[in-house]
């Protein structure tokens, strides 16, 4: 009997053994050895209500702040959802639920301090791998270029909107309005996770890589062109350091650049990699200026919606001989739809000014300045990258016009004097005038 006992303890050891370490699925229903679906975010470098910029270009600036991002658990190489089986038990039926279908995520916040964390479900829910099958994790960051839930459908590649069986894609339609950072990415396994696999280095993700320590960690990358902006002074009067003491310094109230808005953002698709231009996709409708904001300078939160820009004064160095004034950076950044080779701007200026001498005040006069963001030869703005746009600005100089007297030029003396040279004269004898008859 305790020979019997002891048989059945081994048994159990190997059972246990092989469920934690080396099955790679079962027969559909899930046991005790349940792994927790725990999903790492990283945000890649620049190269909602919008609330901005997703992280920055330098390892300080480049950590997420609690932002909402959206996940799929797809069946692996398919646009099929992912579903977690309960058993049968009793009379009741196995009952099969969607992990992740379009579920709604928080990316690490602020007081974590990181480019790369775990992330959580909004509602607070933990879910669990199926005990069979291995799984894609797709995400996407939309902020609010897209009201409420994001409705996403499943397309063909022709665009037309199929059944997720025979779909190659997962999109959802887009609109822009110059503050929001448009993100996508796929958990893709690191070098250690395939070594931590052995020789199942094709099972993730699942509940064997799981109990390896291989999770999902979706690499989130931004698919816009990113502009950030700074002003200088082009003169002393145009930063209200003129002689005269007539205008007042230029001061910059609003910054605008013309793109593309509507677009297409593929969240998970089947096949070959895509590339960032394929992943989001802009309508032909013709490009609307898109107007720079800032954050809040009163708010530590990098997730708080931004606001509309505070006119920014321009200044003058006060020491020195310069062409040009101070740069002043303005407003937060402005992201555009990218594959462009140049971008119309414009900037909204406003200057006090005198209009007469006898005038006690200044007036107030509204400016603009247009120009063109271009780039060298025939080259494109990419997604994902960074231009920092440099803005010398010129308000109004004073006219002043000077009089200047020029004196008479000597052109020499004339004498006239006939008695000096009589011959030199002619005299002619007056014609005596004919008397009028008299009448009788």
């Amino acid at each position: 009997m305790k020979k019997m006992f002891f048989f059945a303890l081994a048994a159990a050891g190997m059972l246990t053994a092989c469920s934690n370490e080396d099955t790679l699925g079962g027969n559909g229903d899930q046991n005790v050895s349940e792994q927790q679906i725990r999903l790492g975010v990283a945000s890649s470098k620049v190269q909602t209500r919008g609330t901005g910029t997703v992280g920055g270009m330098t390892e300080d600036e480049n950590k997420w702040a609690g932002q909402t991002l959206w996940v799929y658990m797809l069946q692996k190489g398919s646009m099929d959802l992912a579903y977690y089986t309960s058993p049968a038990v009793g009379a009741a039926a196995a009952t099969a639920t969607e992990v992740f279908n379009n579920k709604e995520f928080k990316a690490p916040n602020a007081a974590d301090n990181t480019k790369s964390g775990l992330a959580t479900t909004a509602d607070g829910t933990i879910a669990y791998y199926p005990v069979s099958g291995n799984y894609d994790f797709w995400g996407y960051r939309v902020d609010d270029a897209v009201t409420g839930t994001p409705v996403v459908k499943t397309v063909n590649d022709a665009g037309d909107e199929v059944d997720a069986a025979t779909a190659t894609k997962r999109v959802v339609a887009i609109e822009i309005d110059g503050s929001q950072d448009i993100m996508a990415g796929k958990a893709t396994p690191s070098a250690d996770d395939l070594t931590a696999l052995k020789n199942y280095a094709e099972n993730f993700y699942s509940a064997y890589a799981a109990r390896k320590g291989v999770q999902p960690n979706i690499t989130f990358n931004h698919l816009l062109t990113r502009f950030t902006f700074e002003v200088r002074a082009g003169s002393k009067a145009t930063a209200g350091a003129g002689a005269s003491g007539n205008t007042e310094a230029v001061r910059v109230k609003g910054i605008s650049v013309e793109s593309k808005t509507n677009g297409v953002l593929t969240v998970a698709y089947t096949g070959e990699e895509k590339t960032a231009d394929q992943l989001l996709t802009f309508t032909d409708a013709p490009a609307v200026p898109l107007s720079l904001k800032q954050r809040d300078a009163d708010l530590a939160d990098n997730n708080a919606e931004l606001i509309p820009l505070k006119e920014v004064p321009l200044t003058w160095p006060a020491a020195g001989e310069v062409t040009v004034g101070d740069v002043i950076p303005v407003g937060e950044a402005l992201l555009v739809a990218p594959g462009q080779t140049e971008y119309p701007l414009t900037i909204a200026l406003a200057q006090k000014v005198k209009k007469n001498t006898a005038d006690a005040d200044k007036e107030d006069m509204a400016l603009e300045q247009k120009a063109t963001i271009k780039i060298d030869g025939t080259q494109k703005f990419e997604p994902g990258k960074s231009y920092k746009v440099t803005i010398t600005v010129y308000g109004l100089e004073e006219i002043e016009v000077t009089a200047t007297l020029v004196p008479w030029a000597d052109g020499g003396s004339i004498d006239i004097d006939d008695d000096r040279n009589p011959n030199e004269g002619e005299y002619t004898e007056p014609t005596p005038t004919t008397p009028e008859p008299i009448e009788p």
